[in-house]
């Protein structure tokens, strides 16, 4: 195992920035590469669960859970587990999310009292990993049911490392009596999707609404709908070293700029705008499109029970090329070194049952990335469930190797090219150069 040095710094350089879309905090995952290998399970020295998910012997003793969910949420979740296995006591440590956790996490592994069950997020991710702090679940049965994009989040060589059944995505609402009173059908690709919003812009209605901290969001999409899904491995390779972020970011910035900037329909006004403010543009019928993530339904049909919307994902140049924004949720794991290793491997086999993740969505409005589960979904979040099971949702911070700086930068540089003090080659360059000048501190 590698020096808890090493672990230090991989959390100071990990740490991502808390704004992400639609005007507030987004999503917690981050990306990795590789798929279930159910043959890993022989090298594990305890007992795993019986395959195919029968039941198991009763556990005992105590297992130790960090958790940035509560006892409030996470009590209803565990009860069956409790039920099952009446000598066992849980010790939940809460920790609140963000910072708090990871400082948590960095003291209990620094001092030898990693928990027995704990979380993988996108702040820690690289970390337990690097230092092979999490036991290898490969052999889950959840994993055949799981969206590949929600696998893929915390794997590395074919292995996975963290169970994560829900996220989050972000796309585009559109309010459909200002686009059918305007004779726009809803649009189904880019070239549709743009003239759109020209066509709203000619007849005196406000196409878009974006507040300060969300003007990249048309960015994000373009980097999705172009660079990743011509190449999924991009970020790896800028990571590594091999590409940069003019290799990828320039033509997003371009379509940017192109479709939103010079045609008007970001101007300086998104500047004074809070999220708050934005809502209340949207959810009154004051414009027609916004940026709008899955917790967005809550907010917009509080303000406007009667609101007519749905959702789109961002279109890619290419025809049949659509992405969402968004991240797969938080991951549980289990610690390889675990003091009742037996007692939590049994339990995060419970967390994989429909009962567990059944009321785990309900504790926390979750979306579910699991299929064969049904669960509560806004209808207008239909419309978008199907990329995010596809896996077809992509959010850069969440693949950054310096998410916290290049965020903050982002949110900060796109502000300043609105209020044209910058260019979108300058926003480019950047990227790379702070990269490198991380880089060179590592």
């Amino acid at each position: 195992m590698k020096k808890k040095t090493r672990f230090l710094a991989l959390l100071c350089a990990f740490v991502m920035a808390a704004s992400v879309t639609a005007c507030s905090s987004g999503g917690e995952t981050s990306e990795a590469s590789g798929a279930p290998d159910a043959s890993s399970a022989a090298d594990d020295t305890a007992s795993t669960p019986d395959e195919g998910g029968s039941e198991t012997a009763p556990v005992s003793g105590t297992i130790t859970f960090l958790s940035w969910n509560n006892e409030t949420v996470m009590d209803p979740v565990l009860q069956g587990f409790r039920d099952a296995n009446p000598d066992v006591t849980i010790d939940l440590i809460y920790a609140p999310p963000i910072q708090d956790y990871v400082e948590k996490f960095q003291i209990l592994y620094s001092t030898g009292e990693m928990t027995d069950v704990f979380l993988t997020v996108a702040e820690n991710k690289a970390a337990v990993l690097d230092n092979e702090i999490a036991l290898d679940i490969s052999y889950l049965d959840i994993f055949d049911h799981l969206s590949q994009k929600n696998i893929d989040t915390y794997s590395r060589d074919g292995k996975v490392y963290a169970f994560a059944p829900d996220g989050w995505y972000c796309g585009v609402l559109y309010n459909k009596n200002i686009l059918a009173d305007n004779g726009i059908e809803v649009p189904t690709n880019y070239e549709e999707f743009n003239q759109s919003m020209v066509t709203l812009k000619e007849n005196g209605v406000q196409p878009w609404v974006f507040c300060s901290t969300n003007l990249y969001d048309p960015i994000q999409g373009y980097v999705a709908t172009e660079t990743i899904s011509a190449d999924p491995q991009y970020d790896e390779k800028v990571n590594n070293g091999e590409l940069t972020y003019a290799d990828g970011w320039t033509k997003p910035m371009e379509l940017w700029k192109q479709n939103y900037l010079d045609a008007g329909m970001i101007n300086e006004d998104a500047l004074g705008l809070t999220g708050d403010q934005a809502n209340e543009i949207f959810a009154f019928e004051e414009a027609a499109y916004m940026v709008g993530a899955s917790w967005a339904p809550a907010a917009l049909e509080e303000l406007n029970p009667d609101l007519e919307y749905g959702m789109l994902p961002w279109f890619g140049t290419e025809d049949g090329t659509a992405w969402m924004t968004g991240a797969a949720g938080v991951g549980w794991s289990v610690n390889k070194d675990a003091k009742n290793l037996d007692g939590a491997k049994v339990l995060l086999e419970y967390l994989t049952t429909d009962e567990a993740l059944t009321v785990f969505q309900q504790e926390t409005s979750g979306i579910l990335a699991v299929e064969g589960i049904d669960f509560p979904l806004n209808p207008v979040l239909e419309e978008g469930y199907q990329y995010f099971l596809d896996g077809k949702y992509y959010l850069p911070a969440t693949a950054w190797k310096y998410s916290d700086a290049l965020g903050n930068n982002m949110t900060i540089n796109t502000q300043e090219i609105v209020a044209g003090n910058m260019t979108i080659e300058e926003f480019v360059q950047d990227m790379d150069d702070t990269r490198t000048e991380l880089d060179a501190e590592q």
